[in-house]
């Protein structure tokens, strides 16, 4: 705790923090006690492992990095320390000043979420502050869903999700969020697919579009033989979108597909462009199909 022998005696002494009587007449300072006492007064342990204990930190830092938009620095903060509402307000705010649903979610969502990703890489927040971010991401998405209204039974469909072993649910579930609000009926299957299940998904659902959200992937070179093969599989009518930020020029320039997405905003135009309304397939290297 960095205090002086002295300072422990006169807090026992005053029973600031308890203490019981050994067998041989000493005092001891219990665990419990500790513990209670540390979370009283807001002081942390400089070596905890040497009494069993974990090493807790008794400031988080909520300043994420991120873009410099005022509402992306609330929102941020918000996320970070699990102010729901607030997070809540902004988006809807956003919302309301004119962005679409998809546009806010990236602007805000995504900023957080990459923000947050990088300051548990650095150890600046917990683990479960992440997952916490998550989850309440998931259910701000959930609710921008709602507010949309279904899609009319001629609308095309698309289906799409992550692949094996990718378990990042908040891309697929912003990219079915953004097709929705275009008008298509979009469905997001979930993460942590095998590749032949979004054909299966593509044939079942008579879909006219098949998304890939990548942001992780266990053997590059088996996914791109599974995802040429996807690609061969789907045939010329349906279209197939990829993004994803695990996927650099490399192995880019491997993989066969109708389009490729850096953001959303790039889906929504991509996906409302005439040619794939009409299922014109394009790729990358025609001689792959």
């Amino acid at each position: 705790m960095q205090v002086s022998e002295s300072s422990v005696k006169r807090w026992c002494d005053r029973g600031v923090i308890p203490t019981i009587r050994t067998v041989g007449g000493h005092r001891r300072i219990t665990l419990e006690g500790l513990q209670k006492f540390l979370r009283e007064t807001n002081r942390s342990l400089c070596h905890p492992e040497v009494l069993g204990l974990p090493s807790l930190c008794s400031c988080r830092k909520t300043h994420i990095p991120g873009g410099n938009d005022p509402d992306q620095c609330v929102f941020r903060a918000a996320l970070a320390t699990g102010d729901e509402e607030t997070c809540r307000k902004v988006l809807l705010s956003r919302v309301e000043a004119g962005s679409t649903r998809a546009e806010a979610a990236e602007d805000l969502i995504a900023d957080a979420m990459h923000g947050l990703g990088e300051a548990w890489d650095c150890k600046e927040i917990d683990v479960y502050q992440e997952r916490r971010a998550c989850d309440i991401s998931l259910r701000l998405i959930a609710e921008l869903r709602s507010q949309i209204e279904s899609p009319p039974l001629t609308a095309a469909t698309a289906v799409g999700g992550a692949p094996a072993n990718d378990y990042y649910q908040l891309p697929t579930a912003m990219v079915e969020l953004a097709l929705r609000e275009i008008g298509w009926n979009a469905i997001n299957l979930g993460s942590n697919l095998p590749l032949e299940s979004f054909q299966q998904a593509a044939h079942d659902c008579d879909a006219k579009m098949v998304w890939l959200s990548v942001s992780s992937i266990e053997s590059p070179a088996m996914f791109v033989t599974e995802e040429n093969r996807l690609a061969r599989s789907l045939g010329e009518h349906i279209s197939l979108f990829i993004g994803g930020r695990v996927i650099d020029e490399t192995m880019r320039s491997k993989l066969c597909y109708t389009a490729w997405c850096d953001n959303l905003r790039q889906l929504v135009e991509l996906a409302s462009m005439d040619q794939f309304a009409e299922n014109h397939i394009t790729t990358q290297d025609s001689a792959r199909r």
